[in-house]
């Protein structure tokens, strides 16, 4: 069974924020640290085309850095060093931090035990790019449900395909996904894109609080395990 180093990050401040101010979030640690998975901006100027191992989000509120593997080691080197946290329009002076930091287990369960492990989505899943955006909109979106959701599954199976490879693990068992999603409107860099809320069971056991899709260093696709009594979606 596989592990990883999470560090998770908490600022306890007295404002609660909406999940527009992750890529806020973003920008203050892109322009205080200069290490390229503080931003995935390299120095020559091209861009890190790899899963984000620092991730910036909005959980209940507060502002929240999770970061996995080398990037929870310069989290857990630099969290000190922040006095203060400026978010553009907001600024606050010494904010309350709390850093804690786990050992997270990966697993894939055996087929015969079904699917153990149950998610939902804290934030909206961006999980369409420009070609299968285009394929959803004229083939999928008015199609029967259960051709939908095959068509999401997917391209879920593809983004944990790429975080697993994003923290060298390399699953050689088969993925198994069942989503429930809703299909939703989103404001992003002002603009509307389509995004999906909901939740997903599946034979993987995920890390709490990671992302999925497009955009997960800014907040987007963030997963947290749930039983089955915090279940929302009609079946």
């Amino acid at each position: 069974m596989p592990q990883i180093k999470k560090a998770i990050l908490k600022f306890n401040i007295e404002d609660d924020l909406s999940l527009r101010y992750g890529h806020k979030l973003r920008g203050f640690f892109a322009n205080r640290f200069e290490d390229v998975l503080f931003h995935n901006h390299k120095e020559n100027g091209n861009y890190r085309y790899a899963y984000p191992l620092i991730q910036y989000k909005i959980i209940e509120g507060k502002p929240s850095v999770i970061a996995l593997e080398e990037g929870a080691e310069l989290v857990i080197k630099n969290f000190l060093d922040i006095d203060k946290l400026k978010l553009v329009d907001k600024e606050y002076t010494q904010p309350e931090r709390r850093l804690e930091v786990v050992d997270e287990n990966l697993d894939v369960s055996p087929k015969d035990e079904g699917l153990k492990f149950k998610y939902k989505l804290l934030s909206p899943w961006l999980g369409l790019n420009q070609k299968n955006h285009r394929k959803y909109l004229k083939l999928v979106r008015d199609s029967s449900e259960g051709k939908q959701l095959e068509f999401l599954k997917r391209i879920l199976i593809g983004n944990i395909l790429t975080f697993a490879k994003g923290v060298d693990w390399w699953i050689e068992e088969e993925i198994i996904v069942v989503p429930q999603l809703k299909a939703i409107d989103v404001q992003f860099k002002n603009q509307k894109m389509l995004g999906f809320v909901g939740e997903f069971d599946s034979n993987l056991c995920l890390a709490d609080y990671i992302g999925l899709g497009k955009s997960t260093a800014r907040g987007f696709g963030t997963i947290e395990k749930i039983s089955n009594e915090q279940r929302t979606i009609d079946d």
